[in-house]
């Protein structure tokens, strides 16, 4: 099976206790079959800990009971009790995996890590360069899959032109969204209609629209009404988005948020989503629904970070992006939320979302 994955994957490594927000508090953790019968025929008082601990939750999923917020076994010193009574190999497939994610598709995968963790989002955002990615063979058994062999042809011919259009430095990156946008409704096309055609990307792609001011701030306004709307896993997510909901309204006029100088944020970002979503139509054929959730995400994350006391602090800035992911990202519920509202509301479809970017371009350089 091949392998495909960002070359700051092999890079990570788990800070453990110097990490400034534990992945052991603030949500769930489910616990795999395996896992759970290996903690019920555990010895010793670490067994019955690990037995009281568990329950079954509303979903049927075997979770950890928490404790304000945080896992049983995360001791004082953040450290897991688990992985020191036990070792390394007794953690659950959640703890074992997080924050790498893993797209199978059959003959080949893709290997991630998530911006939600601090580390990770550290190592995402380590370079100005623009991200590489890596494919290596590995000796893993191919699984079997009901994909559909054309919708995945088309998404893995189609998936590099698109972030290659988001890496084109040669123009603004609200223009390489808007031709991420085009392209990627292009491709959705292609799939309904079962093409496998190459779509050619000119220099048209990138142009911006006329902007209409007053369905821009209608369209921004639909957006934060969305995100306030879903499940918050931290209670100072609602101030944040307040603060950025204010920052958009302050700048109603002019929406040039993104400076020259750190561009290459907000292409990173939307690299990291579209590497992470991109190849998942393969299992819904829903291409676009992924792309404008992409976008979305950008728009979002700018404003979050330019509404920050300290928004000429890049730290405060990537702080900001790796928020959103944690809020978003790792909870079922909203992601479904997300993705239906991007396939179904007016406020975010390609047009709407192509006049909020355009409005962007508007700062000089």
């Amino acid at each position: 099976m091949k392998n495909t994955y960002p070359i700051y994957y092999k890079e990570f490594k788990c800070i453990a206790d110097k990490c400034p927000d534990s992945c052991c508090e603030g949500w769930g953790i489910v616990i795999d079959s395996e896992s759970t019968e290996k903690y019920a025929l555990a010895e010793g008082s670490i067994g019955e800990k690990l037995r009281k601990s568990m329950t079954v939750d509303d979903d049927g999923d075997t979770v950890f009971i928490c404790q304000n917020r945080r896992c049983p076994f995360l001791l004082e010193n953040k450290l897991c009790e688990i992985y020191i009574e036990l070792g390394e190999k007794s953690l659950c497939k959640t703890c074992t995996l997080f924050p790498r994610h893993i797209t199978d598709l059959g003959s080949r995968k893709e290997t991630g890590i998530s911006l939600s963790c601090p580390e990770a989002t550290r190592l995402i955002f380590d370079s100005s360069d623009p991200i590489e990615f890596e494919t290596v063979e590995e000796d893993t058994p191919i699984q079997p899959n009901s994909i559909d062999p054309t919708t995945y042809f088309i998404l893995f011919s189609a998936q590099k032109t698109a972030i290659n259009i988001l890496q084109n430095r040669k123009f603004r990156i609200a223009e390489r969204l808007i031709a991420f946008l085009r392209y990627c409704k292009e491709i959705q096309q292609n799939i309904r209609c079962g093409i496998c055609e190459k779509v050619d990307v000119t220099d048209d792609f990138y142009a911006p629209v006329t902007v209409n001011k007053s369905h821009a701030n209608r369209n921004l306004s639909g957006a934060f009404k969305l995100l306030e709307s879903l499940e918050k896993l931290e209670p100072e997510w609602s101030d944040s988005l307040a603060d950025a909901k204010k920052y958009a309204i302050e700048c109603s006029e002019d929406f040039s948020i993104t400076l020259p100088e750190n561009e290459w944020e907000a292409e990173h970002l939307a690299v990291y989503f579209t590497f992470r979503y991109f190849m998942t139509a393969a299992f819904d054929s829903d291409l676009l629904s992924k792309a404008k959730f992409t976008v979305f995400s950008v728009i979002s994350c700018l404003l979050l970070g330019a509404s920050q006391p300290d928004s000429d602090n890049r730290h405060s800035r990537v702080e900001a992006m790796r928020k959103y992911s944690k809020e978003t990202e790792h909870s079922a519920e909203n992601m479904d939320t997300l993705l239906l509202k991007m396939k179904k509301s007016r406020h975010f479809g390609s047009d709407n979302l192509i006049n909020i970017l355009s409005s962007f371009t508007h700062k000089e350089k």
